[in-house]
């Protein structure tokens, strides 16, 4: 019997293929489909068509910074309900304070969570549980 129930989207804008390929897999593992993009210009160009369940994004991205990037996104039709997370390496108290300004649920930092936590994490906010 074919699985009809659409997986929820997570929208990954990422650059690091080795963080790419681990959240992933984890996502496919904990029921969830991945999309990832890259770049931020290419976030905010597809957010719309995408139209994923919650975005996880990092801070530092090769063309625009990852609250640039969220500043554009809440411009964008549906925009401000949203659901993002940050995900970065950067640990600075006003980043994190300008991530909640900019209405992140979250601010992950790689170093201090694993994968599992963050599928965790995912599942509560999105109120999914396979």
């Amino acid at each position: 019997m074919e699985d009809t129930l659409k997986k929820p989207t997570i929208l990954l804008i990422e650059d690091d293929v080795f963080m790419i390929e681990l959240f992933a897999k984890a996502a496919a593992e904990a029921g969830f489909q991945v999309v990832n993009i890259k770049t931020g210009k290419e976030a905010v160009e597809r957010i719309e068509e995408i139209d994923p369940d919650l975005t996880v994004l990092d801070v530092l991205l090769p063309d625009m910074n990852g609250f640039e990037i969220l500043r554009r996104i809440r411009r964008t039709s549906g925009g401000p309900i949203r659901k993002v997370f940050i995900m970065s390496n950067v640990s600075e108290a006003r980043d994190m304070d300008e991530a909640r300004r900019l209405g992140a649920l979250e601010y992950l930092i790689k170093t201090n969570i694993t994968l599992p936590e963050v599928m965790e994490k995912i599942q509560k906010v999105l109120g999914y549980f396979e």
